[in-house]
């Protein structure tokens, strides 16, 4: 069975949210050693993305959740590909639509960091 696809948090229970918030915050904690600029452990906190790519798609430049969003990936074992407005043709040439299904083609997930949420519906 296929991951769903969460587009906004209206698609979440509030258990849902919940779970999620506090397995972030477990996370968070766990990755705090490897996080100290004099850190002796390289241990990630999970394995969860090992071997997967998760593209980062931006079409609103923002310093803060690129950085989060590629050090979550790397933590997590995976591999962060950010692909700004410059870098794709999303809306020039190709829909959204397909965008999604060829980059979904490819990685294993789809971060999206928008101006507004129509540009991913």
């Amino acid at each position: 069975m296929a991951p769903p696809h969460l587009m906004t948090l209206a698609d979440l229970s509030v258990a849902q949210i919940n779970r999620s918030l506090a397995h972030a915050a477990h996370l968070k904690k766990l990755s705090q050693p490897v996080l100290k600029p004099n850190a002796t452990t390289t241990k990630l906190p999970s394995n969860s993305l090992q071997h997967k790519s998760i593209a980062l798609l931006f079409s609103k430049r923002s310093t803060r959740t690129r950085v989060s969003a590629e050090t979550a990936a790397s933590l997590l074992g995976g591999r962060a590909l950010f692909l700004g407005k410059e870098d794709i043709q999303l809306g020039v040439n190709e829909s959204a639509g397909d965008t999604a299904k060829v980059i979904g083609s490819m990685c294993q997930g789809i971060f999206a960091r928008v101006g507004e949420h129509e540009e991913i519906e």
